[in-house]
């Protein structure tokens, strides 16, 4: 079977934070699934001047249908909390059998 979800991805200085969404959508009808990555090193100029800060990346699965929900959440309730938000559409799985959607 073939099917298609939109990633969402985006990183936070905080793990915490990152625990908190993944649990917040996993709780959700069109979220698959949401992967914590970290501490991962951003390295980044600022004003001039070289930053080096330990991240956590957060990779969500969602449906198609449910791409702008997720992303009307996360800006509505952390957007001044999260860094280098990505929608990576159209991502393609290939399965054996459909995946469990809902829990």
């Amino acid at each position: 079977m073939d099917y298609e979800d939109v990633v969402v991805t985006f990183t936070t200085d905080s793990k915490q934070l990152a625990d908190t969404m993944a649990a917040e959508v996993a709780g959700t009808e069109f979220t698959c699934c949401a992967h914590i990555e970290g501490p991962v090193r951003r390295v980044h100029r600022w004003h001039g001047r070289r930053h080096s800060t330990e991240q956590w990346r957060v990779e969500i699965e969602v449906m198609p249908d449910g791409a702008s929900a997720l992303l009307d959440h996360i800006t509505v309730h952390h957007g001044d909390e999260i860094h280098d938000l990505v929608v990576s559409e159209k991502v393609r799985h290939l399965v054996t059998s459909p995946p469990p959607r809902h829990f």
